[in-house]
This record gives structure tokens, sequence and C-alpha cells, in this order.
């Protein structure tokens, strides 16, 4: 499963692709972040933790970005084990003697962390307001981890020996390791990880802070496909025995002690990330390319180019609200007009028509003038240039002739 990821990740990143746009994302995650798996007599519950990560992303679509990048993050899990539970293991005294360790604990918990670098690949569906989009991600994540640490602690611990080969139970030799401790606390790093795979998804919305620059707010969930901690050939007790005395035994960690299922990843809470747009677009073969030249920059607009912008995008058709093919001419001219002076905003309002046998709802200007936004930002115009609302009132242009209310379902262009 890993290799496929890495397979599907190296073919997406080198694999020729046609000119798309690109940028640079900071990513925080914040949550219950840690493992879950199944404890016998005993629950497991993830932690808060996070991670931080830098990401690229490329356009494969009008709606379709391709997110990778790498992060680093912390994972802690809490496990707790039922009052009175026994943990029994077999080991050898000082005198070379086999006898059955019997450890009962009351308070029993364990607080495991551990690090980890993980590298996404994920689909991102968005919408095409320029000012406020709803995304969704969905994919997956190789996951490294490395430095574990498992914090152990006991109210009371009741350890003690059976003999099996005199068939006589020691609880009350503590010189030897036999009796009990109280507030018991120890560290263990034994726990072995390997890499894993998780499936991820997020979904919120985003903003339009300035020019190129975008702010991703939602919710994330990862959940582990394969495990993450290795599985040993024998079991080690949950408390290591102690020939010295009671009070030196050591921690073993139920991750080590045979008694859990799979130890997966498990996370869930809060996204936020900031995306930074390039302005550069990718040729197939990965290089840029002028096959579009921008056109000249211009400091002074003169009046048929303010005309030219200014002029009704008209919808014509009770109700249409997608751009009609007659107008996309216009509208090229707009955004080309638009490139040429960078510095201009514009507002974008939708109108409706208001007669009296052919209304229209509000809504409908709404739809209209996003449609306008959507376009022009489709032709490389930030959406942060413009303005979009609908009309509060809709003049009709020709009140005394009612076969010309086509012309008020428009949309009106002004530079601000």
């Amino acid at each position: 499963m890993i290799r496929i990821l890495i397979g599907v990740f190296l073919l997406a990143i080198l694999a020729p692709r046609p000119a798309v746009a690109q940028g640079l994302n900071i990513q925080l995650d914040g949550g219950l972040q840690g493992t879950h798996y199944t404890l016998s007599n005993g629950k497991v519950q993830p932690q808060p933790a996070g991670s931080l990560g830098v990401g690229y992303s490329f356009r494969l679509g009008g709606t379709v970005d391709l997110l990778t990048g790498v992060a680093g993050g912390i994972y802690r899990t809490k496990a707790t084990l039922r009052d009175g539970v026994i943990s029994s293991a077999y080991q050898v005294d000082d005198a070379g003697s086999a006898f059955q360790y019997n450890v009962k604990a009351t308070g029993y918990q364990e607080m495991q962390r551990f690090y980890a670098v993980s590298v996404p690949l994920l689909l991102q569906y968005h919408t095409q307001d320029p000012l406020l989009q709803w995304y969704f991600d969905a994919g997956g994540k190789v996951v490294v981890p490395f430095g574990s640490n498992t914090q152990v602690s006991a109210g009371q611990l009741t350890l003690s020996g059976y003999y099996p080969d005199y068939n006589i139970e020691v609880s009350n030799l503590p010189q030897h390791g036999f009796g009990t401790v109280n507030g018991w606390k120890a560290n263990t790093t034994s726990t072995q990880l390997k890499p894993s795979v998780a499936v991820s998804a997020a979904t919120g919305v985003s903003f339009s802070l300035a020019p190129q620059t975008r702010l991703y707010a939602g919710v994330y969930a990862d959940y582990g496909l394969t495990g993450v901690a290795k599985k040993g050939s024998s079991r080690v007790p949950l408390v290591g025995y102690n020939s010295s005395g009671v009070n030196g035994v050591k921690a073993g960690s139920v991750l080590n002690s045979g008694t859990t299922g799979t130890v997966s990843l498990l996370s869930f809470g809060l996204q936020v990330r900031l995306s930074f747009g390039l302005s550069g677009r990718r040729s197939a073969g990965g290089s840029k390319t002028a096959q579009t030249a921008a056109p000249p920059v211009q400091d002074t607009l003169e009046d048929e180019q303010r005309e030219s912008i200014e002029e009704s995008v008209v919808f014509g058709l009770l109700g249409e609200t997608a751009i009609p093919e007659i107008q996309k001419k216009h509208l090229d001219e707009v955004a080309g007009l638009l490139k040429r002076f960078p510095a201009l905003r514009i507002s974008i309002t939708g109108h409706t028509c208001d007669g009296d046998s052919e209304p229209e709802d509000k809504a409908v200007g709404v739809e209209r003038a996003k449609s306008v936004a959507a376009y022009l930002r489709g032709k490389g115009i930030d959406p942060a240039r413009m303005e979009v609302s609908p009309a509060s009132v809709t003049d009709v242009s020709e009140p005394f002739n009612p076969l010309a209310n086509y012309r008020s379902r428009r949309v009106v262009i002004k530079i601000k």
C-alpha cells in the first residue's frame, strides 16, 4: 500500500501536464491526534496534538487542485487499564528459577507519544466564487513515525510470583521484587514504529485576503489503514521484574505486551491553511512558456477603454445565469484590459427584470454577477479586484416597451 501511494505521488509530480497554475501553502492542523487500537480490559483515547506543514498545489482544472507537500506532527494517546486487571508473563529470578510474574494494577495509565513526518497526496474540489469558496479534500498520506516515548504511572502495583515447580505464590518479599508499590511512575522508549498509510479528508471554506492569497479554514480527519507499531515476536511484561527490589521495576507498555490489536493512526480537528498563488504557468514539459504573453501594462485608461469595460453584459433570457456565448468575446476584452491596468478594481452588479408580466427573483441577479466574476477569474483576473453584489433596485430600460425588458437582465461592471 505504501509503495502504491508513493508511486502515485511520483507519477502525479513528474508526469507531463498541460499548463496549470501553482501555489505554495502553509498549513496548521490541531485537534485530537494519536492512535487507536483494541486494548483488552482497557480503553484508548487520542489526545490534543497537532502538525505544521508546507505544501504545494497544482491546478488541474477550473475547480480541482492536486495538493502535496510535507508536514511534521506530534501524536499523543492515553491508554488506561481497568482497576484490578492482572497482567502475567514468565520470568526468571536471580537464582535461575522460572516463575509466573503477576502484576495487579490500580489507576494504571500510559501517555504514549511519538513524532512523525507525513507526505500527503490529496485532490481538492472547490467552488468558483472569487471571494468565498467551499472546498473538500480527499486522498492519502504516507506517515513516517520516530521518537516514541511513553510515560507510565499507576496508583498502586501489586507484584507477585507463582512458582509452578513448587506450587507456591510469593507476594511479600520486596527485597526480591515481590510486594506493593504506591505512586509508581516510569518512562519507556522500547516501542518500535514503522511507516504507515492513512486516508485523509478535509472540508471548509476559503476567503480571499489579497491578490493570489487565500485563507482556508475547516475540519480534517485522518484514519490509518496500516499499523504504525511493529509487532514483537515475544510478549514483553507490562511491568518488568527487578530481582533487587520492588522500587526498581521498569515499564514495558501495553503496546509491547501482546494485548493490543493493530495500532493505527487516528486524528481529527480544525485546519487552517494560508495559500500563496504563483503567477507563473508551466508548459507540458514543465518549463515556463511564453506562448501567451501578458498584455503590456498601461498607466492611463482611455475613454474608449473605460466604455468597453463598463459595457453591460446582457443575459436576455428570463432566469438565465450562464454567460451567453455572444457575451464571452466582450468579457475576454474586459479581462485583457484589466490585465493591462493591474491597479484597476471593479464592481460587478447583477440586475434582474422587474416587469409586471415577467418578474425575476433577486437571487437571479446574484448568480449573474457571480457568473461574470467566475468567468473573469478563469481568465486570470484576481478575485480580490472584483466586488460582487446584486442591484438594490432594478430599473426597466424602456418602461413603455415591455418587449425591451430583456435589457434589464444584465450585469453592470463599474470601475471603482
